[in-house]
């Protein structure tokens, strides 16, 4: 009711873009005084042609990952000189899959993708309680039917780590781990993290949230040892950069 108001407003004053996006963040200042409202005209919001994608896969009513989506393009941009594959454990529908088949076609590298398909196991303890079992569930022919238009790929089912030996003798350039709980987080790492190529790029999509303290542990556990920071990045996710 408040947005349709506003936006009425708006448009009986015949505001400009910039006056729409100033009174946009006057209420939300006020109804989230501790949200940070990026500012207007960045250049990311004007890439039509990752829109096109963004909203073929999430539609209009998800903006929430447009910038998680963005930084995963963007990261794959710096992998053409590092050899390997690359690899993603939480598929769900095949978004950010999408992303990494269209790199792998242009490089001619392959992409493996690790999913349960039946959604998430059992949150433990250090899951909090967000998260229920079964949640996030997608079918792997919904994936296969969305990357239709790649050869690049394999799709590998079932519980992680079950099925990673099938891949153990790999390199990676890219890792991104979307698994939301701890004990698979722990398990992805564990496995991919000797196996990234130096200068390769693992992106943990759940570190900076509240809902998914697990995985935020698991990774900063594994990585209590290493040489490479976690870094966190705004938008909530996870950086490492394998040195």
């Amino acid at each position: 009711m408040i947005a349709d108001s506003v936006l009425c407003l708006s448009l009986e004053r015949n505001f400009s873009d910039a006056q729409r996006y100033e009174l946009f963040y006057s209420i939300g200042r006020k109804l989230q005084p501790d949200f940070p409202i990026n500012d207007r005209g960045r250049y990311l919001l004007a890439d039509k042609d990752f829109r096109g994608y963004f909203e073929k896969f999430l539609g209009s009513g998800n903006w929430k990952n447009f910038e998680r989506r963005w930084n995963l393009a963007q990261m794959l941009r710096m992998l053409p000189p590092i050899a390997g594959d690359l690899a993603e454990c939480g598929v769900f529908e095949g978004a950010s899959a999408y992303q990494l088949c269209r790199f792998a076609s242009e490089h001619g590298r392959r992409v493996h993708l690790f999913d349960s398909f039946q959604g998430l196991s059992v949150p433990k303890e250090n899951d909090g309680a967000y998260w229920t079992e079964g949640g996030l569930s997608a079918s792997e022919e919904k994936v296969r039917a969305n990357l239709k238009e790649f050869h690049c790929f394999e799709t590998f089912p079932g519980w992680i780590p079950k099925a990673f030996t099938k891949v153990a003798d790999r390199r990676y350039a890219f890792v991104h781990i979307d698994v939301d709980l701890e004990q698979p987080t722990f398990d992805s790492i564990a496995f991919f993290y000797p196996r990234v190529s130096r200068g390769g790029v693992m992106l943990l999509d759940d570190h900076g949230y509240d809902t998914c303290p697990g995985a935020r542990k698991a990774a900063l556990d594994f990585m209590a040892d290493k040489p490479e920071p976690v870094i966190d990045l705004s938008t909530g996710q996870g950086l490492i950069i394998k040195t």
